[in-house]
């Protein structure tokens, strides 16, 4: 094995431990809620009035996609549709007060896992490690770009 493919590997194994620390469950599993439709709870939560093909391009997910899982957040109650004011065929979505109240439900719960994450670490470390980690996105995200640029 590899020198590379080691540190690959065991970059893996310490992603799957970092999902498993915090305190508890996630407060979206308790609702009843999927992660992929967190990840739209989120969408609409950082924008708020948002249409169905925002968050379909935002995502890079199809529109059909993102209506279903619309579709489950608004029957649980987290979010709401109004008519678009300028569009007539498109909706925008917004929070509930459940949404909203289950939004700040997750942001604490990452919060909490941040720190708990970070409490080991001296100030100093946890300025390496973020700085480290800002960098290795910032590569992975340039990879990401290149990647589908050269697919079309």
């Amino acid at each position: 094995m590899t020198e590379n493919h080691t540190l690959t590997e065991q970059f893996v194994k310490l992603l799957r431990r970092l999902r498993a620390v915090g305190p508890g469950q996630p407060p979206f599993e308790e609702v009843g809620i999927s992660s992929a439709q967190l990840a739209l709870l989120e969408w609409v939560a950082t924008a708020p009035g948002c249409t169905l093909q925002d968050i379909a391009d935002g995502l890079a997910l199809t529109p059909p996609t993102v209506s279903v899982g619309m579709r489950k957040l608004e029957e649980t109650g987290l979010l709401a549709r109004q008519p678009h004011p300028a569009d007539g065929r498109a909706w925008q979505f917004t929070l509930t007060v459940a949404g909203s109240a289950l939004w700040g439900q997750v942001q604490h719960y990452r919060r909490e896992k941040a720190q708990r994450l970070l409490a080991g670490l001296t100030p100093e470390e946890q300025q390496i490690l973020l700085a480290l980690l800002e960098r290795a996105l910032n590569t992975a995200e340039q990879g990401a770009m290149s990647y589908s640029s050269n697919e079309g």
